[in-house]
């Protein structure tokens, strides 16, 4: 209570204060707060009102909302996991953007290593791609896409859909988008996320390029795709197809 009592008169102090021309400053200050570990006594109370929001938070998350036939798994230069997620954002990019030819995903930012064959719930995909970022297409010159790929080949690959390259001394070569041959003097409508749109895993050279930033968290969209799927009875079934692989 005494605590409160000071703090109080500081509020009023201050209130005063703010009245005057004059300014002040507060130079330094304590502040002290009580840890929360195991040393604490459990609260039963606490408990019993969070209950409700998490049952409701697992009937979600465990909710199945589609299949896959082969085990996904997570590696480099190319992955089923990584193969699956750019096809998915490919796809939902094309509902807005039929035009949409290129998927390109950060490696860094898949998750988790492996997906069991069989039932996928929708909480396995929050485990897959957690972050809020959110799908974008972009309008990637011929020659900002090379760099892109030599990026991409430095990093040791990263998942894509729609372009393919193999990689000979981290750089990128055979690049080909839609089974031609990479044309610098080409735009290339690409989907992406914010995060990489924005320059995030070093990738400041596409803020310059034109971008359309959807209105749908990544996770979702990788939702919204196998669920679509499922409603036409279709099961995942990513498979290696040297989409990025290394020169002999």
């Amino acid at each position: 209570m005494q605590s409160r009592f000071y703090a109080l008169l500081l509020l009023l102090a201050l209130s005063f204060t703010a009245c005057k021309t004059q300014q002040h400053f507060i130079d330094s200050y304590q502040t002290s707060f009580t840890p929360i570990d195991s040393t604490r006594p459990h609260d039963s109370s606490m408990d019993k009102m969070l209950e409700p929001y998490r049952v409701k938070m697992h009937e979600a998350m465990d909710q199945v909302i589609g299949y896959s036939e082969v085990p996904m798994s997570k590696a480099q230069p190319e992955c089923t996991l990584g193969n699956f997620m750019a096809d998915a954002q490919l796809a939902i990019a094309r509902k807005t953007d039929p035009a949409t030819q290129v998927s390109i995903m950060n490696y860094g930012g898949i998750r988790i290593p492996y997906v069991s064959p069989g039932a996928i719930s929708k909480g396995k995909i929050y485990e897959m791609m957690p972050f809020d970022n959110k799908l974008t297409i972009v309008e990637v010159p011929g020659k900002v896409m090379r760099q892109l790929c030599d990026l991409m080949a430095a990093w040791g690959g990263w998942p894509v859909s729609g372009i393919t390259f193999r990689i000979k001394d981290k750089k990128a070569v055979d690049i080909m988008v839609d089974g031609k041959p990479l044309n610098d003097q080409l735009i290339y409508i690409t989907a992406m996320s914010d995060y990489i749109a924005n320059g995030g895993d070093n990738c400041a050279f596409l803020a310059d390029c034109k971008k359309h930033f959807l209105n749908i968290f990544v996770r979702d969209m990788l939702i919204e795709y196998v669920t679509d799927l499922q409603a036409r009875g279709r099961k995942l079934n990513p498979q290696l197809e040297k989409r990025i692989s290394y020169a002999e």
